[in-house]
């Protein structure tokens, strides 16, 4: 296991990672981009931006790291071997935003020990701050905005705000009486920019269906660090749980191919709110698609993600 002087290290390389790809993509932000898109229809859009930070990145934790494994949203991995240490890294998160001139993305990177998230670093651009701002963590050394220590408040407020995605009420159902205390709901477009509002205490909750391990990785450790939760649905027994790890067991190391294609059902934020928010919403079931789904599984076609709808693009 990494002792604390090997993850201060790891954070520290972090938030100078993180700091070198926001200063990238400030470069390309409000500026023609060259376009490309991951999915029909126009979806998923990459840009140069997004290349030009994931090339710094890869190249910065292959010279700092050379022993570990790297998963990057952008690009596949050309080493599946499992690797005790593996850095999960979004280049651009909330690339549409940045595409339109919206000033809420983020850059994430973050260590994780045999799928665990241990130290890691969240970039986000900041109204008054040439610069933007850090969120940054590691295991059992708290997290931090900057220089700042963060603590979120454990109590339920009285009015909530919350992050949720666009389609929250058409994937969860809100038990009795509910719906009317779920609060001011927003979606950002931006899973780290939500995340890292989230560890600040800004979002007292948020909710995530059908993420990549990328996106949520440091939010998860910053959150948990700054004194917040987070409760991951169990897809086999439809409970919620504190959330450990990303591999499949705690006693296994899993492989960057199986890292990248992680997806769950998460809600992070102050403890109360989220046990209330988790007891009191229950994720649709959506009969056909499960039987595609598992149509898919039995023909060799590869694990979909059981939540449904699938995760818009970011």
């Amino acid at each position: 296991m990494l002792d604390d002087a090997q993850l201060t290290e790891m954070e520290q390389q972090a938030c100078a990672l993180v700091h070198g790809a926001g200063a990238i993509l400030l470069r390309y932000f409000d500026q023609p981009l060259n376009i490309d898109y991951k999915s029909a229809n126009n979806r998923n859009p990459v840009t140069d931006a997004d290349h030009a930070a994931d090339e710094y990145l890869r190249a910065e934790l292959s010279r700092l790291f050379p022993e570990h494994a790297i998963v990057t949203e952008e690009t596949e991995s050309v080493d599946d071997e499992p690797k005790e240490i593996t850095w999960v890294v979004d280049p651009l998160d909330g690339t549409t935003n940045f595409l339109h001139g919206l000033p809420m993305f983020a850059c994430m990177v973050c260590a994780l020990e045999r799928g665990t998230p241990v130290a890691g670093a969240i970039y986000i651009p900041h109204i008054g701050s040439a610069d933007g701002r850090v969120i940054h963590t590691r295991r059992g050394g708290g997290a931090f905005q900057d220089d700042v220590p963060l603590s979120i408040e454990t109590s339920d407020p009285p009015r909530r705000m919350a992050s949720v995605p666009g389609y929250f009420l058409r994937m969860f159902t809100p038990r009795k009486n509910m719906r009317r205390r779920l609060g001011d709901l927003r979606n950002t477009g931006s899973a780290g920019y939500e995340m890292a509002m989230t560890a600040r205490g800004v979002f007292d909750y948020t909710v995530f269906n059908g993420p990549w391990v990328w996106d949520l990785a440091t939010g998860i450790l910053a959150v948990q660090e700054a004194g917040g939760t987070a409760m991951l649905r169990n897809s086999r027994t439809k409970e919620w749980a504190s959330f450990e790890t990303f591999a499949t067991s705690p006693d296994t190391t899993p492989r960057p191919s199986e890292l990248r294609r992680w997806r769950g059902s998460l809600v992070l934020g102050r403890r109360e709110t989220v046990e209330i928010i988790t007891s009191g919403v229950s994720l649709k079931t959506y009969p056909i698609r499960q039987l595609r789904q598992r149509a898919a599984r039995m023909f060799g076609k590869g694990p979909v993600p059981e939540a449904a709808p699938a995760a818009p693009p970011r």
